[in-house]
């Protein structure tokens, strides 16, 4: 709950800093909660309603009781990844596609020490997140249904520049219903921030410049 809002509030002051000099965007993308931001900064959402949006969030994610689970960076080809799950059968989700050749595992702790140790096994690397819940997993579900209410009283403006989903890699939809939904059930869903990143590859991006 406290991360969150101060990664909103950073994220909004360098981008302050380059649109001083002159830095515009064509499009943009954020991963898992930078989502918010981007949709910030192609004008979708107001300064003001994304840092109560921040607040929300955060609070959703962190509230509830027992197991809230962990997460696992792998350094391997996702391939490899989900070959390496289904091997040994664990319940856990490909959280995050961060890169073709590194992504985050999410579920109950139990299952994550489980998988730490048989990566060591098996010679891959794998490192612990200091989490304080497995994020876009189903341990993390109750909080869509709170998080789409809270989203029902905020005005979604016309976005000045196209912003790209993690759930879909795609172009949020224009029709308000549908990008409050998307939004929402981004929260336990995994980010697809590899398709993200090759879907504006494809429509011509070239110059990608991280901001926060």
């Amino acid at each position: 709950e406290n991360a969150q809002p101060a990664l909103g509030a950073v994220s909004l002051a360098a981008r302050a800093v380059l649109t001083d000099f002159g830095v515009t965007a064509e499009a943009y993308a954020g991963h898992s909660y930078g989502e918010l931001t981007a949709l910030c900064a192609a004008g979708v959402l107001s300064e003001e309603d994304l840092h109560r949006l921040s607040r929300l969030r955060g609070e959703l994610m962190a509230a509830g009781e027992g197991d809230r689970g962990s997460m696992l960076a792998v350094s391997a080809p996702l391939e490899k990844v989900e070959q390496f799950l289904a091997e040994h059968q664990l319940d856990l989700v490909l959280a995050n596609r961060n890169t073709p050749e590194q992504g985050v595992l999410s579920g109950s702790t139990t299952e994550i020490d489980k998988a730490a140790q048989l990566l060591e096994q098996h010679g891959l690397r794998g490192k612990k997140l200091s989490v304080s819940a497995a994020f876009h997993s189903g341990l993390v579900a109750d909080a869509s249904a709170p998080f789409a209410e809270g989203l029902q009283g905020i005005r979604f403006g016309k976005a000045m520049a196209s912003v790209y989903a993690n759930t879909t890699g795609k172009i949020y939809p224009a029709e308000t219903a549908k990008a409050k939904q998307l939004l929402a059930e981004q929260l336990a869903k995994p980010v697809d921030f590899v398709a993200e990143i090759e879907n504006m590859y494809a429509a011509g991006i070239r110059t990608f410049v991280e901001v926060g």
